[in-house]
């Protein structure tokens, strides 16, 4: 046996892995991931968001908003698209993680969120803070 690596997976090594993870617990539901786009009349991408609907929570991995858009309520629009998609996918938590160099903590407090807890130990001395709220 031999460790395949993969820096860039494709969608598909990455629906394998899901399935997988899926057909072993049925009764706690399912894994599947989401994205959202906002594009401006060019229809190129401005903001997005991706994660996963994960056993009854919808987990943001990464929520992006270009420079030259910030501070117009499009990561606001955005999360709200999220928490609504994990209310119909019947999720009772939304959850988050975001570096403590990337100054979002603030952002997700408006939005409801709490820090759950913050593991320390990254690059430059900084820390990884996990945010959650009830949906």
């Amino acid at each position: 046996m031999k460790i395949e690596h993969k820096s860039r997976p494709t969608s598909a090594n990455i629906h394998f892995l899901t399935q997988k993870i899926n057909q072993e617990t049925p009764a706690f539901g399912s894994a599947r991931p989401f994205c959202f786009f906002i594009r401006d009349e060019k229809s190129e991408i401005i903001a997005g968001c991706n994660g996963s609907v994960i056993f009854g929570s919808i987990y943001t991995d990464q929520l992006w908003v270009h420079p030259s858009h910030r501070g117009n309520g499009l990561g606001r629009r955005l999360m709200e698209q999220v928490h609504d998609y994990g209310r119909e996918n019947e999720c009772s938590m939304a959850t988050v993680a975001t570096m403590s160099f990337q100054g979002a903590k603030a952002f997700y407090e408006k939005l409801g969120y709490f820090v759950d807890f913050e593991r320390p130990g990254y690059t430059q001395n900084s820390t990884c803070i996990f945010l959650k709220c009830s949906l």
